[in-house]
């Protein structure tokens, strides 16, 4: 009998997926892993903090904008959790490298959350002062950095 799964969100980088393979990868963050997930709370904390202490919500368009970017930031903290079967990946998945690429996986999306909730804080920023707004896009041009450097790893990782 066919697996029936619902799927939510899966975290696509690829056309490849380890769903064919039964593999069950339990893996524990490690101490790098946990860093990045604290920076990236308490750039969320910063935020937040910032925004209610300088202008509490009288703008009912910054409280949409920043409740759509808590959301996104809530998600990314999840995804970093995501089992092996919703991701893809760039290459193929073989029993050699599926646990390397899975953990360049999840270490890609807490690094895309960083750059996420840096631009949460710098969108912020950008009410009061005006050399946030540049700082937003060199957050937009780090993440996708990032992004072009996970793929030459998982690339080379095969």
């Amino acid at each position: 009998m066919k697996k029936i799964r619902i799927r939510f969100f899966n975290i696509n980088l690829g056309p490849y997926s380890a769903e064919e393979q039964d593999v069950n990868i339990n893996y524990h963050p490690s101490v790098f892993d946990r860093v990045l997930e604290a920076v990236s709370a308490l750039m969320v904390i910063a935020g937040c903090i910032y925004l209610v202490a300088n202008d509490g919500f009288e703008n009912k368009d910054m409280l949409i904008g920043f409740l759509v970017n808590l959301l996104v930031c809530l998600l990314m903290f999840t995804s970093a959790y995501a089992p092996v079967q919703y991701i893809r990946f760039p290459v193929r998945i073989s029993r050699q490298n599926i646990v390397k690429q899975y953990v360049m996986a999840l270490r890609l999306t807490r690094i895309v959350n960083i750059f996420i909730c840096l631009m949460l804080v710098f969108n912020a920023l950008s009410i009061n002062f005006p050399w946030a707004n540049p700082a937003i896009g060199i957050a937009v041009t780090a993440m996708l950095l990032s992004i072009m450097v996970y793929y030459i790893f998982a690339i080379r990782n095969k």
